[in-house]
């Protein structure tokens, strides 16, 4: 009975080890862009996304919860938890200066409705821009027609980040229309089509109608280049002979020819007697000439 009691007694109760709770994973706001005070519907939809993956965004729309009894209790915690996580995306997502606007505020829900309330009243002014932009871009000749397809899908960018959305026929029909000058035969081939083209498919036969017309102006270059050089090749030969006629016709007129001296008369005027380098007048020719003839007349 002793040996049980004393075996009884050596044997100790080990207690557990305390519970580690885990931090939770904060939304990965990197690939976001920070908020400047620009684009910020489409910014807003980004937050919201990330937020809602990770199950807080409800702390955005709803307010916090009485804690008077246990199971209000549970959800309030529950709710200062999301508090906490979106009030951090929200403002690891904005710049130095809008986070110092905001860093006072202590709920996700306040910041969210100051910055719709803001915003939006500025986005309904950019519209008329995007709108305007989209109206007036143009094609050009100049630049390449793969960075000016990217210009357009921007500007449908824009236009979808403001809740303005067209239709695929429209936005594809008005790219026909926006290609260059000299794009004007493909354009009315395209538009004698029966069928109608989505947005990708166009572009697609855009890029390779792009890409066949540079192979056929390569091609053109090269040939004409080609002429060219089988030009030159035939006028060299024939330089060489006229520039061997023209040494040799130089060879001849290079000599010294003989040149017939030319006197002038000299004597005295059958007129008036004066030396006849004196006569400066044509008068004085013709009656030297009228009595030469009377002279032999007679």
């Amino acid at each position: 009975m002793a040996d049980a009691s004393n075996n009884a007694t050596a044997i100790t109760v080990v207690a557990p080890p305390p519970a580690t709770t885990y931090a939770k994973t904060l939304p990965d706001v990197s690939k976001i862009e920070v908020f400047s005070g620009q684009n910020f519907r489409r910014w807003q939809e980004r937050i919201h996304s990330i937020l809602d993956m990770h199950g807080v965004a409800y702390a955005l729309t709803v307010p916090k919860p009485d804690s008077s009894n246990s199971v209000s209790a549970s959800k309030s915690d529950d709710w200062s938890l999301a508090n906490k996580v979106c009030r951090h995306t929200i403002l690891s997502a904005l710049s130095n200066d809008l986070f110092v606007v905001y860093c006072s505020y202590k709920e996700a829900k306040d910041i969210w409705d100051s910055m719709i309330m803001k915003y939006t009243a500025e986005d309904s002014v950019r519209q008329r821009f995007i709108i305007g932009n989209y109206y007036r871009w143009e094609m050009t000749k100049e630049k390449d027609i793969k960075v000016q397809i990217n210009e357009y899908h921007k500007l449908l960018e824009d236009l979808k980040s403001e809740n303005l959305s067209l239709p695929d026929e429209f936005v594809s029909e008005l790219l026909i229309e926006k290609l260059p000058e000299s794009w004007t035969d493909y354009k009315q081939h395209l538009k004698h089509r029966h069928k109608q083209m989505s947005l990708s498919d166009l572009i697609t036969h855009i890029i390779i109608e792009d890409a066949n017309r540079k192979e056929c102006a390569a091609a053109k270059a090269k040939s004409l280049a080609a002429k060219s050089n089988v030009v030159q090749l035939q006028e060299q030969p024939n330089k060489k002979r006229y520039d061997q006629k023209k040494n040799k016709y130089n060879s001849k007129n290079s000599s010294p020819r003989a040149t017939t001296p030319v006197f002038k008369k000299k004597g005295n005027c059958f007129v008036c007697g004066m030396q006849v380098t004196m006569h400066l007048s044509a008068v004085f020719k013709q009656r030297e000439t009228t009595t030469l003839l009377r002279l032999r007349l007679t």
